[in-house]
């Protein structure tokens, strides 16, 4: 037997009736609630007459109200005598909302009589209890009928909510028909291609919950509107209603997380859509919390054309709400709440989401990716987006985001998917690691700037003149105090990455040594007096010459080694054999060391100072390429110790 058969079982030939009385329900339901807020609004002017009085006229409109009368409910209230309120018409707006009332309960008393008669009895009591007819009213009876708090006495807005509930049960079960998976009454003739275009978006993306309760649709006609109402998730206060009549959209959403709010609101890039604020509403009668964040959107399509796809773009999007807070707490714990955030925004631009990050563990995958990869390579307890930089971290993430998805949409095995986070993980560690060793290769450059202008002072054994090596002094300065800033940078990050493994600390501060000893060579290069060029300039040239060459072999094995992770054995070779040249070059720097304080030695002078002075230079340059050696042999232990890890 259909449910369709069950249904006419159960209800016999009321059942025709259904349909229409669900329909009217619901109209009924939306301007119940829109009669509440004019009594809200009411009170709210007659205590505050100069505040700005909203514009309801689009919404009462809608629900086929007189946004003049109502308007002048709301300017018309004013405070009198006694405590109470002049409320213009109050009498019949109450008497409308009991109408409403009670016309929400018809359909529950044909498909669930015994369930429509606790709603009966709770309207003849709250109508008994009414506020006299004489159009001026007490702000506490206002309050009592717009308060929804369940552990309190009854109120219209609370039988509005439990009677809201008690039709959607039953439109669910009482369909007319289903289009495309949504739950369909009273649909017009231009409403099912509309619903249609929603639904296609829906489907399309449906899937990337993984088995996530939600999503259910449920579409009434209500004249020239369609009505579309979308299950997103388990709790009260996460709503969508959309009202689709004409070319025009209206999208009303209410969240509890802030965030996910202004998340959906941002997932509509091509789209014009006029957002009113986010606001913050107060409904005590919430399971999940007594606060909640309400924005309504409108959007004005050109055509048939474009009205469907904003409606399938809008359906394709509520999937990306699931759950979305739980993911973006786990994510913020690896990289921050704004990059969190981008990464939710770009999983589901490119319509992968979050859901299959979730279901295969979340935070737990990644945190197992990062102790079997980066344990022995991270301080403990460092964040991700310190151990690979923020960059890298939020690469690597979205790399996790597309994994899952196109993973367990694919039905790939969980070990497999494990194994492909671990080697995306390898290798971020290793364009991080790449990435240390390119700010050593600027920091070079300096160092091999510097030593070229001491060469070029000497070139043809010419000493410069005073005033270019005191231009040369200077310049020296502002590139040791530039390689300052680089190196602090790269000291900061590789004390992160390399707790167990300080190879490529050692590195960077002895390159930065001997940057330290260039600039103090240079100092001194400049207190030379021309009378001594004589027996310094020789020597000084070569030691120049062997120093350049240190740096530029100790550039070629950074730029070999910075490829050399990729596993490419003709760039570990090349790095190497570099490296090989720095400490070939220090031993030639020793040897012409000693070759230029011989010079000094066998030289007459009168000055003890210009031997001292030239004995001074001679140890700095040499030791600049000590410094060059030891950051070498530094990352040679980095090259081998990652071989052999």
């Amino acid at each position: 037997m259909t449910a369709k058969s069950q249904i006419v079982e159960q209800l016999g030939e009321s059942v025709v009736l259904l349909p229409d009385l669900i329909v009217a329900a619901l109209a009924a339901n939306d301007r119940a609630k829109l009669r509440l807020t004019l009594l809200q609004e009411a009170a709210a002017q007659a205590a505050e007459p100069s505040r700005s009085v909203p514009d309801l006229s689009r919404d009462l409109r809608a629900a086929g109200l007189d946004s003049s009368v109502s308007r002048a409910i709301i300017v018309g209230a004013r405070a009198v005598g006694g405590g109470r309120i002049e409320v213009p018409g109050s009498d019949h707006l109450i008497q409308d909302l009991h109408a409403d009332i009670a016309a929400m309960i018809a359909p529950v008393s044909v498909a669930e009589p015994e369930a429509a008669e606790p709603f009966t009895k709770r309207l003849a009591a709250i109508t008994a209890t009414a506020p006299p007819s004489d159009a001026t009213l007490a702000p506490s009876a206002i309050h009592d009928m717009t308060v929804a708090d369940p552990g309190g006495p009854d109120s219209e807005h609370r039988l509005v909510m439990d009677l809201h509930k008690a039709i959607n049960r039953i439109a669910e079960r009482t369909a007319a028909e289903t289009v495309d998976g949504a739950r369909a009454l009273g649909l017009g003739p231009n409403d099912r291609p509309r619903l249609k275009a929603f639904m296609a978006g829906l489907n399309r993306t449906a899937p990337l919950a993984f088995g996530h309760p939600g999503l259910g649709t449920t579409a009434v006609g209500v004249g020239p509107r369609l009505i579309i109402q979308n299950d997103i998730g388990a709790t009260d206060a996460h709503v969508i209603v959309i009202h689709v009549e004409s070319l025009a959209v209206s999208v009303t959403y209410t969240d509890v997380h802030r965030g996910r709010a202004k998340f959906f609101m941002g997932l509509f890039d091509g789209f014009e859509i006029a957002w009113t604020p986010l606001s913050e509403r107060s409904a005590p009668g919430l399971a999940e919390d007594s606060a909640f964040y309400l924005v309504t959107g409108r959007h004005e399509a050109k055509n048939e054309k474009k009205l469907d796809a904003f409606l399938e773009r809008l359906g394709s999007r509520l999937v990306f709400l699931i759950d979305w807070n739980k993911a973006r707490k786990i994510l913020q714990g690896f990289v921050g709440k704004p990059r969190a955030v981008a990464l939710l925004s770009e999983a589901a631009a490119h319509d992968l989401g979050h859901r299959a990050f979730l279901e295969l563990g979340g935070g737990a995958l990644v945190l197992d990716a990062v102790r079997r990869v980066a344990g022995p390579r991270a301080s403990y307890g460092a964040r991700l987006d310190e151990v690979l930089g923020e960059d890298h971290a939020y690469a690597f993430l979205a790399d996790v985001l597309r994994l899952t998805s196109e993973g367990l949409a694919a039905g790939r095995s969980r070990r497999l998917m494990r194994d492909e986070i671990q080697a995306g993980l390898v290798d971020r560690l290793q364009s991080a690691e790449g990435d240390l060793i390119r700010t050593t290769l600027r920091h070079l450059g300096l160092s091999r700037m510097l030593a070229a202008d001491i060469r070029d002072a000497l070139v043809g054994g010419r000493l410069a003149s005073a005033a270019e090596r005191a231009v040369l002094a200077g310049r020296a300065t502002r590139l040791e105090q530039k390689g300052d800033r680089m190196t602090l940078q790269a000291r900061e990050f590789a004390g992160r990455l390399t707790e167990a493994n300080p190879s490529l600390r050692r590195m960077i501060d002895q390159a930065e040594e001997a940057l330290d000893a260039l600039d103090e060579a240079a100092f001194l290069f400049s207190l030379i007096r021309d009378a001594d060029d004589d027996t310094q300039v020789g020597p000084l040239a070569a030691l120049a010459d062997i120093t350049v060459d240190s740096v530029g072999q100790l550039v070629r094995a950074c730029e070999a080694a910075s490829r050399a992770p990729l596993d490419r054995q003709q760039d570990m070779t090349e790095a190497l054999q570099a490296i090989d040249a720095v400490g070939v070059a220090e031993r030639a720097a020793d040897a012409a060391e000693r070759a230029m304080i011989a010079s000094l030695m066998r030289a007459p002078s009168a000055d003890g100072r210009a031997v001292a002075l030239g004995m001074e230079l001679a140890h700095s340059v040499e030791r600049a390429t000590d410094h060059l050696a030891h950051s070498a042999l530094a990352l040679r232990d980095h090259l081998l110790g990652e071989q052999a890890a």
